[in-house]
């Protein structure tokens, strides 16, 4: 499965940090893995923008490419303030709860949910071992 994280934010927002921390090694662990053949990849978009430009979540699935497209959208004014170790921590939480989810809403027949779901569970608290 390709797992591709990256981010379309602020600069102030510390997005930048967090996603060179995540995105590689999240990509190369789930590289090996098969969930089924209906979804071949994800790519997670964190949006931090100003809430005055009233960006909108966007969520699409590309049959063609078997890829699952999302925003998970972050609140600028707590990123800029956060430690970036917090950062580190929400973008986490955001992706665990949120990824799932949309996944599970689109109702993708031939995907192993469960087993994803944990498997990206277990990967992030390995990294926060780490």
């Amino acid at each position: 499965m390709r797992l591709f994280i990256t981010s379309d934010a602020n600069a102030e927002s510390g997005l930048g940090e967090v996603v060179y921390r995540i995105s590689g090694p999240t990509r190369k662990h789930f590289a090996a893995k098969d969930y089924g053949a209906s979804l071949h990849g994800v790519g997670v978009v964190l949006m931090c923008r100003n809430p005055a430009l009233k960006f909108k979540q966007r969520i699409k699935f590309v049959k063609k490419e078997k890829t699952l497209y999302l925003d998970i959208m972050l609140d600028l004014d707590q990123m800029r303030v956060a430690t970036p170790e917090e950062r580190q921590q929400i973008v986490i939480q955001r992706i665990l709860k949120e990824v799932p989810e949309i996944i599970a809403r689109k109702a993708i027949p031939d995907f192993n949910q469960e087993e994803f779901a944990c498997d990206l569970q277990a990967w992030f608290a390995s990294m926060d071992s780490s």
